[in-house]
């Protein structure tokens, strides 16, 4: 029995299956929304690729994965970077930077990952981190208008985040400067 098929795509559906690397996706997920999201659309959209590529790659009947080929320029890598760091107030989505380059998500995932060694996610996350530095360290501006200024929805969304890869919270990063 197949449950979902597209362009020669089948996923086999499985019965008492403990799959460690979904119940991750899932649970990280779960985490992230329990949280109130303080990492973003582009968090989500990141682990929902993960488990697509994971369920393609393990359960599907023809047992092929998307082909990866991609070869794009410097300069296209360049215009997606500069655009990452000209909208971090904004909510980026995988949909909005891969139509930069014109490419799926999947595939412009891939392709980021394997220029910058990081994910989308994980370097939108590092300039956010970086220019969150910056303005606490030469700046007066307060934690909210800092908040905004790297795309956080809210002080608390920021704070979390801002521990979570400093270690100490945006206040106190500023008191040690």
């Amino acid at each position: 029995m197949i449950i979902g098929s597209y362009r020669n795509i089948e996923i086999i559906p499985q019965r008492e299956v403990c799959n460690r690397q979904i119940l991750h996706l899932g649970m990280a997920l779960k985490i992230e929304l329990e949280a109130g999201c303080p990492s973003g659309k582009l968090y989500g959209e990141s682990l929902a690729i993960a488990l697509a590529a994971h369920l393609l790659k393990t359960y599907s009947g023809t047992r092929q994965l998307i082909p990866f080929e991609v070869n794009l320029s410097k300069r296209q890598l360049r215009e997606v970077i500069d655009y990452i760091y000209d909208n971090l107030t904004l909510e980026l989505t995988l949909v909005e930077l891969a139509s930069l380059v014109n490419m799926s998500s999947y595939s412009f995932c891939r392709w980021f990952k394997r220029l910058m060694g990081l994910s989308p996610h994980e370097y939108v996350i590092q300039c956010r981190i970086e220019r969150a530095k910056f303005l606490l360290t030469y700046t007066q501006f307060s934690l909210i208008e800092i908040a905004l200024q790297v795309g956080c929805s809210s002080q608390s969304n920021f704070t979390t985040l801002f521990r979570k890869h400093i270690g100490i919270t945006p206040k106190a990063y500023r008191e040690m400067i």
